[in-house]
């Protein structure tokens, strides 16, 4: 009598210990990663390394090139679409993004014009299956970006809902739409705004994309 209720408990621990295996997600810079399984992710931006825990199963990764080749009298950066990695993992596998890293401006820029990246198992260096593509780019001046909504509004996103609500399209379009100015009752100091929006007009690309990073580390 004893037997029969030890075996069930036994058996129920071990299926507790499997659910529990988890797997790990490597990304180094100059990737940052932006979603998984639809979730936003804040990653330690002074670490060159990150790792994420996964449960075993399919997943969906979404990370951004943000490469920074600046020096003190110069500002390099360079940037591309999101990359989005549909993969799935085994209890306990390590997997790592792994790509040849760019040394420079010149590299990174030939680097991001086709983002050849893939998914290995640390252990083994077997290339993990996965699909991907690039996020379309959106017009216009953005501070930040929704990429879980874009995603359902282009029927791509992790878990997929089986009815897509009819503004998620409009909500893309409108995200795409230019900033208009701000009416001049929010306006705290008009001529300091003005100012702003004269340089930032009279500035290079490279300088106006380090101003918007700039402004989102703030928030």
């Amino acid at each position: 009598m004893k037997l029969t209720v030890v075996v069930p408990a036994l058996a129920g621990l071990l299926w507790a210990g499997c659910a529990l295996a988890n797997a790990q997600l490597e990304v180094t810079t100059p990737y940052v990663v932006q979603l998984i399984d639809g979730q936003s992710i804040n990653p330690k931006l002074l670490d060159k390394t990150n790792h994420f825990a996964l449960s075993a199963g399919k997943h969906q990764l979404v990370v951004a090139f943000e490469g920074n080749y600046s020096s003190r009298n110069e500002i390099k950066l360079v940037t591309a679409e999101p990359l989005v990695i549909n993969f799935s993992a085994a209890d306990n596998q390590k997997l790592v993004l792994d790509y040849q890293k760019p040394r420079n401006e010149d590299e990174a820029k030939r680097f991001t014009k086709a983002q050849r990246v893939t998914l290995k198992d640390k252990a083994s260096g077997q290339v993990v299956a996965s699909e991907q593509f690039v996020m379309p780019k959106v017009e216009g001046f953005q501070l930040t970006r929704d990429y879980q909504q874009e995603l359902v509004a282009m029927g791509k996103a992790f878990n997929q809902p089986a009815v897509i609500a009819s503004d998620a399209a409009a909500k893309l379009a409108a995200a795409s739409a230019p900033v208009a100015p701000p009416p001049a009752q929010a306006q705290g100091n008009p001529e300091a705004l003005t100012q702003l929006q004269s340089w930032y007009n009279k500035a290079d690309a490279q300088t106006r994309k380090a101003f918007q990073i700039w402004v989102i580390q703030q928030q």
